[in-house]
């Protein structure tokens, strides 16, 4: 008994508490230091958000004509233009509709109007789609014209210009692999080529 609580006692005081003080205090890594000190630099952190804000852009881009559908089919259900809207929010989970959710909740709240929100959204997504978008809302609801229609043909429209777009990168791929054709592969080849021509003419030279 005396022998098993001494062992305990020496393995404590060696391996035991050796372990236990490196998994207390873990070298810290220099590269990492490093990098956790760069990321804070003001440049980075500016670049970084910028490439978030142009990825949120991006993805509420791809969203709009499903948001234009769903409230499309919500006003020719006859439901109101806030229930549509609170219809899409509701059921998608996208960065688009996280900003309308938020957007209707300062109206529904009475902070803002609206036309106010809506125009909110469309100076911080600065995009010209849903900047139509709030345009042609806050004209139907002010002059109690249909909307229905005209949001399906705005969603027609952005999935045109979507398409378009599409077939512009497609078109572009081509002279995209041109430059490592040139630098990499065509190299490669003359090397494989003329390389064996070159060591026979030096041998027999």
């Amino acid at each position: 008994m005396c022998g098993c609580s001494a062992f305990a006692t020496v393995f404590a005081l060696t391996g035991g508490g050796v372990g236990q003080r490196n998994r207390a205090t873990p070298a810290e890594d220099p590269l990492d230091a490093l990098l956790a000190r760069l990321r804070h630099l003001p440049v980075l952190e500016r670049m970084e958000k910028q490439a978030s804000t142009s990825r949120g852009r991006s993805e509420c881009l791809k969203q709009m004509p499903t948001m234009l559908d769903v409230v499309t089919l919500g006003l020719s259900a006859g439901l109101s233009f806030d229930s549509s809207l609170e219809l899409y929010c509701g059921r998608y989970d996208s960065e688009l509709a996280r900003v309308l959710g938020a957007a209707m909740l300062t109206w529904r709240l009475g902070t803002e109007s609206r036309d106010e929100a809506l125009m909110g959204v469309a100076r911080k997504l600065k995009m010209a789609s849903f900047d139509r978008f709030a345009g042609v809302v806050t004209q139907a609801l002010a002059f109690g014209s249909p909307l229905a229609v005209t949001l399906e043909h705005q969603a027609q429209a952005i999935r045109d210009e979507q398409r378009s777009q599409i077939e512009e990168e497609i078109e572009q791929v081509p002279v995209k692999m041109l430059i490592p054709l040139g630098v990499l592969i065509v190299p490669a080849m003359l090397l494989a080529i003329l390389g064996p021509l070159f060591g026979a003419s030096l041998s027999l030279g």
